[in-house]
């Protein structure tokens, strides 16, 4: 007995044959007869797979289908794993054209949401009774889903938000934080003015809440972070090679002109008012020369006692040259330098460093100078 599904399939074969033979005599050419003899054939083997399965129905007098016919079984809970997984997805793509971080949050939700989903998948269909398999997937997943949900949950938060920070300028910065403080605390006064609340409400404007979140950190990450100055340090001058100038930097802006109480001096260094430099270590008369040990941290407190702005600069010989990204110029070298920032008439500045290399097998010896003053060196030994 032919069901409908297959009267209808048989009845597409026989139009799309008819029309094929049709086509043929009457028009020319070989494409149009091939399409609809391509249709025909189709029809044809989809009418045959529905007769042949009589249509997805179950005889009734066929007790065994009866019983085991897809109907009978009952119908999978539905989830939001499934979608979760196509944001995982969609947020990878979005990552591959914008910031890294979106394809890791992606990656993060594609592994979560998959689990999940493969978790659903098997406590469904564990038995016949809905709630034995509720019960055996909260036995399963329970101790895992909740502290790595908590953790997701909350770094997703702490991501978003701090895009949204990095988003805002200067000024309107603390201005949002405040804004986020307060609604924060109108949420929290809100729920409790409450008698009662529906867990359902409390889970909507949480949801509300957390999408917004998450929507406002995403639109601050695809515009990027403020333009943040970067601040030059006297690191900086000593990788850059410009230790040796005397002009005032920004680096030198604000400096302070004093220096607390240090352990392990190496020595003080000194700038008298007739431009003489003379260092002087603990229980030692003052000399030309300091020894220091290869590879140790040392301090050494550099007083000026000139009339104009002066700065220390420690030169340990040559290093190679690099260039933007960090790789060596072959055949080319620049002064391996550390310096302070500028110490003002009667200022004071620290200069901590370590040098691992000995002096007696450099080329270039190494010294303690001031830019600006001739002819005064302290000389650095490094066994």
């Amino acid at each position: 007995m032919l069901t409908n599904g297959s009267k209808l399939l048989l009845a597409g074969t026989t139009l799309a044959a008819v029309a094929a033979i049709v086509y043929g005599v009457t028009q020319d050419g070989t494409l149009g007869v091939v399409g609809l003899l391509s249709a025909a054939i189709a029809l044809g083997l989809l009418a045959g797979i529905v007769i042949a399965t009589r249509d997805g129905n179950v005889s009734a007098m066929d007790e065994a289908a009866a019983q085991t016919a897809v109907a009978t079984h009952v119908a999978p809970e539905g989830n939001i794993w499934p979608l979760i997984v196509a944001g995982g997805a969609a947020l990878v793509v979005l990552g591959l054209v914008t910031q890294s971080a979106f394809v890791m949050l992606g990656i993060g939700l594609l592994l979560i949401a998959g689990l999940q989903w493969m978790v659903d998948a098997w406590s469904q269909s564990a038995s016949a009774d809905g709630t034995f398999n509720r019960d055996a997937r909260a036995r399963f997943a329970g101790p895992l889903e909740f502290p790595l949900l908590a953790t997701a949950v909350g770094g997703v938060v702490v991501f978003s938000f701090s895009r949204i920070m990095l988003f805002l300028s200067k000024t309107a910065g603390p201005v949002g934080f405040v804004v986020a403080a307060l609604l924060i605390l109108a949420g929290g006064f809100l729920f409790a003015s409450q008698r009662s609340m529906r867990s359902t409400a409390v889970a909507g404007l949480t949801a509300f809440a957390a999408l917004g979140l998450v929507a406002g950190g995403v639109a601050a990450g695809l515009d990027g972070e403020r333009f943040i100055e970067e601040h030059e340090t006297t690191g900086l001058l000593g990788e850059e090679s410009e230790c040796d100038t005397t002009d005032e930097t920004h680096a030198d802006e604000n400096a302070s002109q004093t220096v607390g109480n240090k352990a392990a001096i190496m020595a003080d260094i000194t700038l008298d008012a007739e431009g003489e430099l003379t260092s002087k270590a603990p229980g030692q008369q003052a000399s030309q020369r300091i020894v220091v040990g290869r590879g140790n941290p040392s301090n050494i407190i550099f007083h000026n006692e000139s009339d104009e702005p002066r700065r220390i600069t420690l030169t340990t010989g040559q290093r190679p040259l690099l260039d933007e990204e960090g790789e060596e110029i072959e055949g080319q070298t620049t002064p391996d330098q550390r310096c302070t920032a500028l110490a003002e008439e009667g200022g004071s500045q620290l200069l901590t460093f370590r040098i691992d290399k000995r002096s007696a097998v450099a080329d270039e010896a190494f010294e303690l100078t001031v830019p600006g003053v001739e002819g005064q060196a302290i000389e650095v030994v490094v066994p």
